[in-house]
């Protein structure tokens, strides 16, 4: 009588796993720029080198050793909460500036705002607070004013879960990884994961204050900065209370709005 074979475990465990890893890897280098998505036209590129060349341009992005593998220190950045907004685009260099300003911009010094969609975790009144509060670090550094309106606004706001219509790929993915997004201008729409638990400055969550913030940077042209202590760095950090934007933020934001009104200020001046 025959006798069925024995189920043996994986001859090695640690290659099965890295190969798990090495497939999330790879799923997030192409979502957030380090990769070009793998079809079946470039099937027959060598994924291992393309991973290589990822994982140097992600640590070297966030300012970690660039060792090219993946390996723990990088494995656990991968996992931190972060933006949905990609660090790299078409647009993008391979080594930008500290700050990154793709060249979108509004053409208009008044931008509107409204709230369509909020939370339940934290008063209504609070989440208008935390989106002012957080617009108002932009417009102390630019003559930029924002309005609160009950029209149709500039920059939309709303609270989501999963894929909430913006496609798959920006589709949010439950508590941690990624935190919010928005688009560029003339878009300018901020979403929030509903998944999280959000607070306003005080208490066990993430603050609302400090990633409306980095998203409404987008929202008004600012890409994805390599200058960890930026607040357009990637990857969520807690803020001490009364902070303020970093130099680096300050100098991209102005580098698309102040040079461009001090210059037709001193052209009218001229006439």
């Amino acid at each position: 009588m025959l006798q069925a074979a024995p189920i043996r475990p994986f001859a090695d465990e640690t290659s099965f796993t890295e190969a798990i890893q090495a497939k999330n890897a790879d799923e997030f280098f192409m979502r957030f720029g380090y990769m070009k998505n793998i079809t079946t036209r470039t099937r027959h590129v060598n994924k291992a080198v393309k991973r290589k060349e990822a994982i140097r341009k992600f640590q070297q992005f966030n300012g970690m050793n660039i060792t090219g593998e993946l390996d723990e220190e990088t494995i656990e950045k991968i996992k931190q909460p972060r933006c949905g907004v990609a660090d790299f685009n078409e647009s993008s260099r391979d080594r930008p500036l500290q700050f990154n300003a793709p060249g979108y911009k509004w053409s208009r010094k008044t931008i509107t705002w409204k709230v369509t969609g909020y939370t339940n975790q934290i008063p209504n009144a609070t989440q208008r607070s935390a989106f002012k509060s957080a617009l108002k670090k932009w417009s102390d550094v630019t003559p930029l004013i924002f309005e609160n309106t009950e029209g149709y606004p500039d920059i939309e706001i709303l609270f989501a879960r999963g894929n909430h219509g913006d496609g798959s790929y920006n589709a949010f993915d439950g508590p941690g990884r990624v935190l919010a997004h928005a688009f560029y201008p003339t878009d300018g729409d901020t979403h929030f994961d509903d998944d999280e638990t959000w607070i306003f400055r005080s208490g066990t969550g993430t603050d609302l204050e400090v990633v409306a913030a980095h998203e409404f940077g987008h929202a008004l042209g600012l890409g994805h900065s390599q200058n960890t202590e930026s607040l357009m760095a990637p990857f969520y950090k807690r803020m001490d209370t009364g902070w303020k934007l970093h130099q680096d933020d300050i100098t991209g934001i102005q580098s698309l709005y102040v040079i461009v009104y001090r210059y037709i200020l001193e052209m009218l001046i001229m006439l």
